[in-house]
């Protein structure tokens, strides 16, 4: 399986736009009144749809030559549920236990949550323990739906994207989302469109015309997604939306940004710094425990490095909560994401043997 370094890098930048989004609340919560974070942090919220983007580009790098194969269906769909739910279950139980010893530390303000719908990341009409873990549904959703058009001849798949696509667009066209069960608010979200342009994209990459795509129109294309189209984004605050609009915008903006790094890296015209790479291989753990991390962070400084009337200490305060929730990050991956992953796939690759019936794709 090809390991593209612009894919992590580009979810290391993800991760670090959501918990940049995040501390603007935080400090206004705990930096007793003034403060240095800019209010144009809202536009690192569209990190979740990054990911989405990339999520479905990467769904197409797994499963290439996987089609049509029991076996590897099979596979798939363990590997895809051992990626969210042992490391999710470990923010679970955390704020579980927070949630027992003082209840009003965690979602206060969001009323109470189902545990079990919690727990097993279910649509329900509460919100999540683990707040920021209402992406994973989506995840799950997408994981799901690929896993069954993987039953069918991988030359199929683009028509079935498609068909998928234009029944999101009609629906969200004449219809509101928003007025349906939990259940068919994830099933009909346009996020979906995320996700299917980046698999798309995927399918581009690694088809026969990438590498006639002269590299002057691929910087072109890049030079286009990074000024004029997040510009443009950031400017009509696309991301206050959640209608078609932001995710076909947006998702097109990221996925031309996705494509043409990708292809540069693959050219060897580009190289992601390590750092950046590092930083995306744990963004996982960062995603789900910077807002438990946060908010120790805050709690902390209310009480001892609060200076009223200055803004150096909200400085130091932005500086200690960026590297609190990085030296975290790595723990956690290093010493609980990873070596479950690592168990996982080495469990899938000892007992789901490729003993599937394979077609021809």
């Amino acid at each position: 399986m090809e390991r593209l370094y612009a894919l992590q890098g580009l979810r290391g930048l993800a991760v670090l736009g959501v918990v940049l989004f995040h501390m603007t609340a935080v400090e206004h919560k705990y930096a007793g009144g003034d403060i240095l974070l800019p209010p144009w942090l809202d536009f690192f919220q569209l990190g979740v749809d990054l990911f989405f983007v990339i999520s479905g580009f990467v769904m197409v790098i797994v499963s290439r030559g996987r089609f049509q194969n029991i076996a590897e269906c099979r596979r798939f769909i363990f590997n895809r549920l051992a990626r969210i739910y042992p490391t999710y279950w470990l923010y679970y139980f955390i704020t579980l236990a927070v949630v027992l010893v003082q209840p009003t530390l965690v979602n206060s303000s969001h009323g109470s949550s189902n545990l079990l719908m919690s727990f097993l990341l279910l649509p329900n009409d509460r919100v999540l323990l683990v707040m920021v873990a209402w992406s994973l549904l989506f995840e799950l959703w997408f994981y799901l739906v690929f896993t069954g058009l993987m039953f069918f001849r991988e030359r199929w798949l683009p028509a079935f994207l498609a068909g998928w696509a234009l029944i999101l667009v009609l629906f969200n066209s004449f219809e509101n989302w928003q007025d349906h069960s939990p259940a068919l608010k994830i099933v009909l979200h346009p996020y979906a469109l995320e996700f299917i342009l980046g698999v798309a994209l995927a399918l581009l990459f690694y088809g026969r015309y990438s590498g006639r795509i002269p590299t002057s129109a691929v910087a072109v294309a890049l030079f286009a997604a990074l000024l004029p189209g997040v510009g443009l984004i950031g400017y009509y605050r696309l991301f206050d939306d959640q209608g078609m609009l932001r995710m076909l915008s947006v998702g097109a903006v990221f996925g031309t940004l996705i494509f043409a790094l990708a292809l540069l890296e693959r050219r060897r015209l580009i190289k992601v710094p390590g750092w950046l790479v590092a930083v995306g291989d744990m963004s996982y753990t960062l995603y789900l425990s910077h807002l438990l991390v946060l908010g120790v962070v805050g709690r902390f400084w209310q009480m001892f490095g609060n200076w009223p009337n200055s803004l150096l200490d909200n400085a130091l305060f932005a500086a200690l909560m960026v590297a609190a929730v990085l030296c975290y990050g790595w723990v956690g991956y290093r010493w609980f994401e990873k070596p479950v992953l690592d168990r996982a796939n080495a469990f899938s690759r000892r007992h789901m043997h490729l003993d599937g019936i394979s077609g021809r794709a």
